[in-house]
């Protein structure tokens, strides 16, 4: 790619492809190996020569995208778990709009986490004053963050660029060091493997920041802040139920009881519905007190050619034995 041409080749180092197969003889002919985006999945040979590479001096630059090891189909987080890091299967989204369309593109302000990373960008002057017109204290480099994910990092690696205050997740590690107390090697893991790529290595200062890692991974030039790598500003993980997922799976919002008895007839409820003849002497009892013939019911058929009259009591005779209680209810209050 172009960047490689005018991040590395105009500077003492020479690139070459990786086209063998990784093992011990080949990496030991490299100071730099760098993965931006593996595809493939990784053998245990193939792990044991990155480790080995390490441990003898060497530094390793590796790079993922959003989504993660699901995404790519790789397993790199095998790799990485040895060193405290771990790439999360997630993304990182601008919460508002700022100069890039597409949410995935985040341009980010505040997301350096250790001061000698602005220094190394000609950000931060050492012993300056309050106010510098070309570099003022406090002042941080800003980058695009494009389709990337978010680190899980743990001591002894330290964090060194997070997501900001303005993306989500809020300020999550997306750039982590390592270094080998021993053998001095180093490992520089980013959640993007678009941030230098050729659309935007040139966008704000991406083009610095990789400066500065190339320093870090190939030379002294870059000692990073004791205080800010012990206690870089990140925010806990927090995970979001996805409530559409949730919504097809109901469930019975039953609280735990008593136990069933042996009778299962305990369980119902008769005081609100019953069967009865309880308000049977009341009607029977009403007929006297209306003056009414005691004779079984009969259905009457309806003849609208009769007079008003003969109408008016069959119907009257209908609504008494439909609406006994209350009839009887309306004679007592008379």
């Amino acid at each position: 790619k172009q960047w490689y041409q005018r991040r590395v080749r105009g500077s003492q180092w020479k690139v070459h492809p990786l086209k063998d197969d990784i093992s011990d003889s080949v990496l030991a002919q490299a100071h730099l190996i760098i993965f931006m985006g593996p595809r493939e999945k990784f053998t245990k040979t193939e792990f044991d020569s990155i480790n080995n590479f390490i441990s003898r001096g060497g530094s390793v630059l590796l790079s993922l995208g959003d989504g993660g090891e699901s995404k790519y189909d790789t397993n790199i987080n095998f790799l990485l778990e040895d060193y405290g890091i771990m790439i999360n299967s997630d993304s990182v989204i601008r919460t508002s709009y700022y100069k890039y369309f597409h949410p995935k593109e985040a341009f980010i302000a505040n997301g350096v986490l250790n001061r000698e990373i602005n220094k190394g960008g000609g950000k931060f002057v050492n012993g300056a004053g309050d106010f510098d017109n070309e570099n003022p204290i406090g002042q941080s480099l800003t980058f695009v963050y494009p389709y990337g994910a978010t680190l899980h990092v743990v001591k002894p690696s330290v964090p060194i660029l997070s997501s900001g205050s303005t993306s989500l997740p809020i300020n999550r590690p997306i750039c982590a060091f390592h270094r080998e107390a021993s053998s001095g090697g180093k490992l520089c893991v980013l959640g993007s493997s678009h941030m230098f790529s050729d659309q935007f290595i040139d966008k704000e200062e991406n083009g610095k920041l990789f400066d500065v890692i190339i320093d870090y991974l190939t030379s002294d030039k870059i000692q990073l802040n004791s205080i800010d790598a012990e206690d870089p500003e990140v925010t806990d993980y927090h995970f979001l139920p996805d409530t559409p997922k949730l919504a097809e799976r109901l469930k019975a919002c039953l609280q735990e009881g008593d136990d069933i008895p042996r009778d299962f007839g305990k369980l119902f409820e008769h005081s609100v519905y019953k069967l009865d003849n309880v308000l049977v002497p009341k009607i029977v009892r009403s007929y006297k007190e209306l003056d009414m013939k005691h004779e079984p019911l009969t259905l009457s058929i309806l003849n609208y050619e009769m007079e008003r009259e003969s109408t008016e009591r069959d119907v009257c005779v209908c609504l008494l034995f439909c609406c006994v209680q209350r009839v009887y209810t309306r004679k007592s209050v008379h």
